[in-house]
């Protein structure tokens, strides 16, 4: 089997071809994947993205002040609000 190299790139390089930052990248990849898409694949035990998932992996980044992210984060408030609110209710407290 003949696995051709320049067809997928490293989290990173992917990151970098949608603009984001290595960290941005990842949590790009885990909405992408939470969302049913699938953007990665293993290969000899390293993750790589496939350059035909770029696309669908640019849908999921949102970078800050953009609308899009602007968008995300009144989503994000509507399921729950920030990680602190969500512990809080958890203990109890709120």
């Amino acid at each position: 089997m003949k696995i051709e190299t320049d067809k997928f790139l490293t989290p990173i390089e992917a990151g970098k071809m949608i603009g984001a930052n290595t960290r941005a990248a990842y949590r790009a990849i885990k909405r992408a994947e939470a969302a049913g898409n699938k953007v990665t694949v293993e290969l000899f035990g390293r993750t790589l993205v496939p350059v035909e998932a770029v696309p669908v992996l640019a849908k999921f980044y949102f970078p800050y002040y953009s609308e899009a992210h602007q968008k995300m984060v009144k989503e994000w408030g509507r399921r729950g609000g920030t990680q602190k609110g969500i512990n809080n209710r958890a203990r109890g407290e709120n």
